[in-house]
């Protein structure tokens, strides 16, 4: 009778707990075995809360990240081959933002893990019909929507394989002069309801409670989460997002710093070339079925690549649509996309690499390929024999035309690869390879503030020092120091004035643990106008501080820092966020603050939070942010238990 949150995915959860269970048990094997004292104690302790649960749960995490290298792999070799699988799986296992997360428990990547297997399993309900390989599909869902019930359009994959395998049944019988198999259309139909009812199944064994008490979970994930990400609900660790440009900045932030320039811009043309090829395919599908039902020749086809980016297309488009809207931002989002712009990254390599062999035939890929009564009919044009005329303009024309398509499909795999692999380095260097940036921080202030030193912290972000087990004398109380503090994200009053003058004359030292909160009241000068003032007066000196040290850990490699202070915040903050301390060189008088801060909160708009955006009707209608309406509520409350209103 204690309702819980349900804010992040379950599946994920269970499994980091049970893992945590398992280390517990076999920590006294771990003994018998001479192993170390400090990794039986991690072992001993691996299911406590806030303890060593965290590494158990970071190992699920990891082990789920380097399925989906394997699983991406599959996707690719079957999508243009072997090639492209490889390609597409060295570029995601040198993917900075992959490795990063893999580093936390966050249900993010085991939510991407389980929608590349769905759209592998969609794949293959496309090549064999057969409703094992819908059972698949459904299992994959219902696992990526339990690890993060974002996940919830990959319930489209089902339905774009059914439509697909339809289609093929009907272009096959056209082609072939025969009746339609009336088996292959039920095989369809009965696809997608095996894949939704596993899914729903898959999910209420691993996430029983979203189901058992979905006022709870509809409350907690559709309308509280809904209205954090859209920016209705006024949280502070979103405020950073206000004024960010919806698409646009998740693009920008994952070239720069997920992927990394090199790899992102090799991934914008992969993706222009996936979408064009999305754009040709429904173009031949239409004009594919204006023929047939005129009974003309058929000319045009979908080969298994374009078939397969249909069903890639399907996921990436409803879940960018939905999420690239949010105004909270944070990179983590954008996890389930990656996998497959690198993806198409790789297969556009391959097609350029093709497009360099004599006649420009494609190679084999084991996909949803058509079946040899098709293949026979749909004959390739007479290969154009270039070595017969080597004296030719043309022929010349052609080979300078393949020389420079096989080159162009090494530079980019030399540029995203070499990108990719100098970056991560640079990533894992600078900020692995060090000590976490709170802890050089905490030695620094424990060794340079004297005895009765006061530090001032901020709410809604980590105090500093931390206590540093098994170093004598790094603790507040044997250092003899103390903690006070205050509350930046209060409206601008005059109360909060006279708050922050007191607490800026009992402190000797000020700490930010992070950019957190200076670096997002300033997208909301009209709300902080005084507390803006505040952190520019604290780094210019007006308020008697200078600045004592600053602690980072940005990406650095063979001596070359990447200064990364303008990225996400969710992008340093946990692994590697900058610290920085002042200390307090003279006391100002009220007639120095009064002059300084002139009642500039007299300026304030309480609660004003920017704009509403342009995209809230669409975000309306999915149903983010509302209780009863929208179309997630709709979809969902057909299968719980107690529907909400639809009114």
């Amino acid at each position: 009778q204690q309702p819980r949150s349900f804010t992040y995915g379950h599946f994920p959860l269970y499994l980091g707990m049970g893992m945590g269970k398992l280390f517990r048990f076999i920590a006294p094997a771990a003994a018998a075995v001479n192993a170390p004292a400090g990794v039986v104690s991690l072992l001993a302790r691996a299911d406590m809360s806030c303890d060593a649960i965290a590494v158990a749960g970071r190992l699920t995490i990891a082990l789920f990240d380097t399925l989906t290298i394997f699983l991406l792999f599959l996707l690719g070799s079957r999508l243009a081959g072997r090639g492209a699988g490889l390609l597409a799986a060295l570029f995601y296992a040198f993917t900075a933002q992959a490795i990063q997360l893999s580093h936390f428990f966050a249900m993010d990547p085991a939510s991407t893990t389980f929608t590349v297997m769905a759209v592998l399993g969609g794949v293959i309900m496309v090549r064999d019909r057969r409703l094992r390989s819908a059972a698949f599909t459904g299992l994959a869902c219902g696992l990526a929507i339990a690890s993060k019930f974002s996940a919830l359009p990959v319930l489209a994959l089902p339905v774009v394989a059914a439509l697909l395998s339809a289609w093929r049944e009907v272009e096959e019988s056209h082609a072939g002069a025969r009746p339609v198999d009336g088996r292959v259309l039920f095989l369809a139909v009965g696809g997608v309801v095996t894949a939704w009812a596993v899914a729903l199944a898959a999910f209420f064994v691993t996430s029983p409670y979203a189901i058992l008490d979905w006022a709870a979970f509809s409350r907690a994930v559709l309308v509280e989460q809904g209205a954090m990400v859209r920016g209705v609900a006024d949280w502070p660790f979103t405020r950073q997002y206000r004024n960010t440009t919806p698409y646009l900045y998740f693009i920008q932030q994952q070239l720069q710093w997920g992927l990394g320039w090199a790899l992102g811009l090799v991934a914008v043309p992969g993706t222009g070339y996936a979408l064009f090829e999305l754009v040709r395919s429904l173009y031949r599908l239409a004009a594919t079925w204006v023929a047939m039902g005129r009974r003309r020749a058929r000319r045009l086809w979908l080969d298994n690549a374009q078939m397969a980016n249909l069903l890639v297309w399907a996921w990436v488009l409803p879940y960018f649509g939905i999420t690239g809207a949010f105004l909270a931002k944070f990179n983590r989002y954008m996890s389930p996309i990656l996998p497959f712009v690198l993806l198409w990254s790789a297969w556009a390599i391959v097609a350029l690499w093709q497009r360099g062999r004599p006649n420009h035939e494609p190679e084999q890929s084991a996909t949803v390929g058509r079946s040899d009564e098709i293949e026979s009919r749909l004959e390739a044009p007479a290969p154009v024999k270039l070595a017969a005329a080597p004296s030719t303009g043309g022929a010349t024309a052609g080979s300078s035309y393949l020389l420079w398509s096989r080159m162009a499909a090494v530079s980019l795999t030399t540029v995203a690869l070499v990108g990719g692999v100098l970056w991560s380095l640079a990533y894992v260097n600078g900020v692995y390879n060090r000590e976490h940036t709170w802890i050089t921080a905490s030695r620094w202030i424990y060794e340079h503030a004297p005895a009765g030193s006061v530090i001032l912290w901020e709410l809604w972000d980590d105090p500093l020092p931390k206590a540093i087990p098994g170093e004598p004398g790094m603790d507040m109380a044997l250092a003899g120091l103390s903690n006070i503090d205050w509350s930046p994200y209060e409206e601008d009053t005059a109360d909060k004035y006279a708050i922050l003058k007191q607490k800026l004359r009992e402190a000797d030292y000020v700490v930010y643990s992070s950019k957190r909160i200076y670096d997002s009241v300033d997208e909301l000068p009209q709300r902080y106008p005084m507390t803006n003032l505040y952190y520019d007066a604290m780094w210019d000196g007006r308020l008697g501080f200078e600045l004592a040290a600053e602690f980072t850990a940005p990406p650095r490699l063979f001596g070359v820092v990447f200064d990364d202070r303008s990225a996400d915040e969710s992008w340093s903050l946990y692994d590697h966020p900058q610290a920085t301390v002042f200390r307090k060189v003279r006391d100002l008088s009220d007639a120095e603050y009064d002059a300084l801060f002139d009642h500039i909160w007299e300026q304030a708009i309480p609660g004003y939070r920017g704009k509403d955006s342009p995209l809230s009707p669409f975000l309306n209608f999915v149903g983010l942010g509302s209780e009863e309406t929208g179309l997630i509520n709709r979809i969902v409350g057909i299968f719980a238990a107690t529907e909400p209103a639809l009114t």
